[in-house]
C-alpha cells in the first residue's frame, strides 16, 4: 500500500480481513503549504462564498485545523460539496452536513453535481498544487473559483525505501491511490525502470485519473476500482490478483 500512513487504516484492515498480508510503503507526505496567505484570507471572508467544495479527506481536515488554529468560528455556507463518501463523513466529523456529494466520486463528477448560478463564489480548499479539473470545471460552468492551499505533499524516502525492498521481495499487488504517489514511486526508480520494477506485480489504481498516471509511465494497472471507496478498492485488488498467472 502506498498511501500515506494516516489515510492507509481502513483498506489495510480491508485487505487484511481478506487475508492478505500487507505492506506499508508510504510515497507521499502531508505537509502545511509554504503559505497559509490565501486560505486565512478565505477563511475571515467565508461568509462571502456561496459554496465550499472539498476534493478529498486531507482538504477538510487541513481546512478546519487552520481555523481552529486562527480560533475562527465557522459559519458554513449555503453549500457544502464533498467529492464522495468519505469526504462528506470527515465534513460530518466536524459538524457539517454535505449539500452535494456525487455519485461519481471524482472531481469530475464534483464539478458537474454543483448546480450553482452563474457568478456564484466557490471557494476550493486543496493541495498546494492540486489538479485543475476541478477548478476548471467549476469556472466554465460560470463560477467564480478561489482556489486556496491547505496543504502540500512531498516524497516519503522511507517509504519508498519500503517498496522497493516489497517489489525486492515479490510484492503480489501495489495500491495506487493518487497520481503524487504514482509520481513519486516514478522518481524512485528513475535510475533503473519503473516499469520493468513492477514487471512481476499487479498494479491496481483507485481510479481512472491515478489509472491514466500510470499508463503515462508505462505501467499498466492490472485493475482500476469502479469507485474510489475501501470496498471497491478492495474488489479491484482481488480481481486483480486472480488474474495474476
Amino acid at each position: 500500500m502506498t498511501r500515506p500512513r494516516t489515510s492507509a487504516g481502513p483498506l489495510a484492515a480491508a485487505l487484511g480481513a481478506r487475508g492478505a498480508r500487507v505492506v506499508l510503503a508510504p510515497l507521499i507526505r502531508t505537509l502545511p503549504p509554504r503559505s497559509w496567505r490565501d486560505l486565512d484570507a478565505a477563511l475571515r471572508e467565508l461568509s462571502g462564498f456561496d459554496a465550499v467544495a472539498f476534493a478529498s479527506v486531507t482538504a477538510v481536515e487541513s481546512f478546519f485545523a487552520r481555523a481552529k488554529k486562527l480560533r475562527m468560528r465557522l459559519k458554513k455556507p449555503r453549500v457544502v460539496a464533498a467529492v464522495g463518501k468519505a469526504t462528506a463523513k470527515a465534513l460530518a466529523g466536524r459538524g457539517w452536513k454535505s449539500t452535494v456529494v456525487p455519485e461519481d466520486a471524482r472531481a469530475e463528477g464534483l464539478a458537474r453535481s454543483l448546480k450553482l448560478p452563474r457568478g456564484a463564489r466557490v471557494l476550493l480548499p486543496r493541495a498546494e498544487r492540486g489538479l485543475e479539473v476541478l477548478p476548471k470545471g467549476l469556472a466554465a460552468a460560470g463560477a467564480v473559483v478561489t482556489c486556496a492551499a491547505a496543504y502540500r505533499t512531498a516524497a516519503d524516502a522511507p517509504g519508498r525505501n519500503a517498496l522497493r525492498r516489497a517489489l525486492a521481495a515479490g510484492a503480489d499487488a501495489a495500491c495506487f491511490a493518487s497520481g503524487s504517489a504514482v509520481d513519486s514511486a516514478a522518481a524512485a526508480f528513475e535510475k533503473t525502470s519503473f516499469r520493468r520494477a513492477f514487471a512481476n506485480c499487479a498494479v491496481v489504481a483507485i481510479g481512472p485519473t491515478t489509472a491514466a498516471e500510470l499508463t503515462a509511465f508505462g505501467v499498466h494497472p492490472a485493475a482500476v476500482a469502479k469507485t474510489p471507496d475501501v470496498a471497491s478498492f478492495v474488489d479491484a485488488v482481488v480481481a486483480a490478483l486472480r488474474r495474476k498467472p
